[in-house]
């Protein structure tokens, strides 16, 4: 699962309203956290020692035919913020499209991507669809990925994958694996030896200009339909645990029926009410 890679995604101290910052957060978070499942190997040759954890981390995950068979799926649950919690659903389907939408006082807020075009909704009274800005944009498009891990088909989706060493957090010992994708700076995991489950995630950001170490906390993972999910995520800065995000996921559809018209940017209503003043790409 992947975490926003970009200072303008989260702001420590707001200057927008908070949900324009939730969606890429709360997705990317959600869609890192999902890489689970990594076996401790023994450090044999490199090469050879990183296709092993891979291929075993596929096989904990219920096998590469049973995730290539994934065609969609729907995740329900709460997003809770500070002093706040919104209904928040994330649904993807192949080969690379993804829809986000919170609630907030009965105002839907929504962020998608349907292959091309990557736009927003905010949930204010008159808001209409628009295009995302580029970060945004970039943010939407990483998360548009069903398998959610880059270690399934990791090359293919222009991944690196390396072992990084043991470390020990206060819930045990850990493996570490560094994760480098084309775009964005690199991501840390933790694979807890006795679960071979990730546990945390670490990766630096830009906010305001400053870099700010970023931790994800995971775990209440849960099998469904021969697949693992976590069930309850945690993130925000390492260093002010009161700023953090928590998302505590209640069901998970796999292959739920979704209509490619949810991924698309409707037209928006012009202010006379007449004709759109914006056309679907």
């Amino acid at each position: 699962m992947m975490l926003p890679r970009r200072g303008t995604s989260v702001c420590l101290v707001p200057r927008r309203p908070l949900f324009h910052r939730v969606f890429p957060l709360a997705s990317m978070m959600l869609l890192l956290a999902i890489t689970l499942a990594l076996p401790l190997v023994a450090s044999s040759a490199h090469a050879q020692t990183v296709d092993d954890v891979v291929r075993r981390y596929v096989e904990a995950r219920g096998g590469l035919a049973k995730l290539h068979a994934v065609q969609g799926l729907r995740l329900t649950g709460t997003l809770e913020l500070p002093g706040v919690s919104v209904p928040y659903v994330l649904e993807l389907k192949r080969p690379n499209k993804m829809r986000t939408e919170i609630t907030v006082e009965g105002q839907k807020g929504i962020q998608a991507f349907d292959g091309r075009t990557a736009w927003k909704q905010l949930p204010l009274p008159g808001e209409g669809p628009r295009p995302m800005d580029p970060d945004e944009a970039a943010d939407a498009r990483a998360q548009a990925d069903v398998d959610m891990s880059p270690l399934v088909d990791a090359a293919a989706k222009g991944f690196t994958v390396e072992l990084e060493g043991r470390d020990r957090l206060p819930g045990g010992d850990t493996i570490k694996l560094l994760v480098q994708g084309k775009d964005g700076p690199p991501r840390t995991m933790h694979i807890d030896t006795r679960t071979h489950l990730v546990v945390e995630t670490l990766d630096r950001r830009d906010v305001d200009g400053k870099p700010v170490e970023f931790v994800t906390e995971i775990g209440d993972y849960r099998a469904v339909e021969g697949l693992v999910f976590p069930h309850r995520l945690e993130v925000g800065p390492r260093d002010a645990p009161d700023q953090r995000q928590r998302l505590v996921l209640e069901k998970v559809e796999v292959n739920p029926p979704l209509d490619d018209a949810r991924f698309s940017m409707p037209p928006a209503p012009s202010a006379r009410g007449g004709r759109n003043s914006a056309v679907l790409p």
